[in-house]
């Protein structure tokens, strides 16, 4: 079997793309700065430590490894100014290492939205296809449990925040896992930018609505402002794909598994 590794191996979309690649038969390594709690382990992955950011550990990790998929994540601080830096350094080990090509998850349209967190994807991504590595990027749509998150955060002041002109397509993480483990499978040679969002398109307000409905929430749904560029990205429908609808699982088909797992007494 051939050695995949997922860098940011135990976050959710690592997690997810761990699982899928394990079941077509791939033998699976998980980067990642800590170890994984216990109940978290995935069996069959093999499980190491380093940093991507200071390129500690990264030779021993991508040794004898094939293919890279990168789901590694950076929001604020040191961690989002130093992100592209830190694709960068992967992939010039990667190569060092004889790793064959390397596939990125980045978000649908984020070029489009004048945001600091935006901004670092789109310069990440620069990285990839600038890069001598064969490589690849995913631009994934917003995944469900990142609007499930947002909706239980605010939930608990009382309200589900959303932006009223936002259209979505948000996208399972099994979905977004399928999508990278494909484009790891695929014929390797220069830059591919390819799209992978979820199969139906949703205002946000009709999502919340989905929520409220599934998990029985008296929330009040409140519109948030939305800046003048990205309130025109919205309006325009410029973070749509209709060619790019991948994903197989709906927003209520998660919510239902989600109630499922959390009345499971195991976790």
């Amino acid at each position: 079997m051939a050695l995949l590794l997922v860098a940011g191996g135990t976050g959710a979309a690592g997690r997810a793309t761990a699982r899928e690649a394990l079941g077509r038969g791939w033998q699976v390594r998980s980067l990642s700065r800590t170890l994984p709690a216990p109940t978290r382990v995935l069996d069959g992955v093999e499980y190491v430590r380093a940093d991507v950011a200071s390129g500690s550990g990264l030779a021993a990790a991508l040794d004898g490894v094939e293919v890279v998929i990168d789901t590694l994540e950076a929001r604020r601080g040191r961690a989002l100014r130093g992100y592209p830096l830190a694709g960068r350094r992967l992939l010039d080990a990667a190569r060092g290492s004889g790793v064959d090509r390397a596939v990125s998850v980045s978000i649908m349209a984020c070029d489009q939205f004048p945001l600091r967190y935006y901004r670092s994807k789109v310069a990440k991504e620069q990285v990839y296809a600038a890069h001598a590595l064969p490589t690849t990027v995913v631009r994934c749509g917003q995944f469900h449990d990142l609007l499930g998150s947002l909706f239980e955060r605010g939930e608990r002041f009382g309200f589900l925040p959303i932006l009223p002109q936002a259209r979505l397509q948000p996208i399972d993480l099994s979905d977004v896992a399928r999508a990278l483990v494909d484009a790891a499978e695929a014929p390797a040679g220069g830059f591919f930018l390819t799209a992978a969002c979820g199969p139906e398109v949703r205002s946000m307000r009709s999502l919340a609505g989905a929520w409220r409905t599934a998990t029985g929430s008296t929330a009040r749904v409140v519109d948030l402002p939305v800046p003048g560029r990205a309130a025109r990205v919205l309006a325009e429908g410029r973070n749509l794909m209709a060619d790019a609808a991948f994903g197989t699982v709906t927003f209520e088909q998660w919510l239902a598994r989600r109630a499922v797992a959390r009345a499971d007494p195991r976790g």
